[in-house]
C-alpha cells in the first residue's frame, strides 16, 4: 500500500486536496449555485457562479440582501434581492424584473444568502453536468492516471 502511494503520490496528493476543499465547503455552509436567468443582471450576469452561505438567519436579512430561497411553488432555488420585509415575509425581486416577486422568503424557504460570484462560471458546471460532460471528465481522469503509470513504468527501466 505504501508503495502503490508513493508511486502516485502526485494523484493522491491532488485528490487529498480536493476532498479537503469540498469537506471544508460542505462544513462550513458554503455552496456554489449556477445562475440561469438574466433576472439579477446586471449585477449577477446570466450563467454566472454564486458562492453563497446556507449559514444565514431570517432574522438578519434587510432590504437589499440577495438572498436564495426555495420557490414553493415547484421546488426552484431562486436568487434575487430582498426589497422589503413585511410581518408575513421578505419581498423579492430580481434586479432586472420590473415587479415583485411578492411575498417569497419565509423563515421556512430561505436557503441562503449571497457573498460573490465568477461571470460565466456556470457555463462549465452546466456542461459537467450533462452525460457527455461527465464522460469527459472521467476520460481526462483516465487518461492522467494511465500517463502517471507510463511515465512510472518508463523512469522504472530507466
Amino acid at each position: 500500500m505504501k508503495k502503490a502511494i508513493k508511486k502516485h503520490r502526485t494523484i493522491c496528493i491532488v485528490a487529498g486536496v480536493c476532498i479537503v476543499i469540498l469537506l471544508s465547503l460542505l462544513l462550513s455552509g458554503l455552496r456554489l449555485c449556477v445562475i440561469q436567468s438574466g433576472s439579477m443582471e446586471p449585477t449577477i450576469p446570466t450563467y454566472s457562479v454564486c458562492l453563497v452561505t446556507t449559514q444565514v438567519d431570517y432574522d438578519d436579512l434587510s432590504a437589499g440582501d440577495i438572498v436564495v430561497y426555495t420557490r414553493q411553488s415547484d421546488g426552484q432555488q431562486i436568487v434575487h434581492r430582498v426589497v422589503d420585509i413585511t410581518d408575513t415575509g421578505a419581498i423579492t425581486r430580481g434586479d432586472a424584473n420590473q415587479t415583485d416577486d411578492g411575498v417569497s422568503v419565509t423563515p421556512d424557504n430561505l436557503y441562503a444568502q449571497y457573498i460573490a460570484h465568477i461571470p460565466c462560471g456556470g457555463r462549465v458546471i452546466n456542461a459537467i453536468r450533462t452525460p457527455t460532460g461527465c464522460a469527459i471528465i472521467v476520460t481526462i481522469v483516465a487518461i492522467l492516471i494511465a500517463w502517471n503509470i507510463i511515465e512510472d513504468k518508463r523512469r522504472g527501466r530507466a
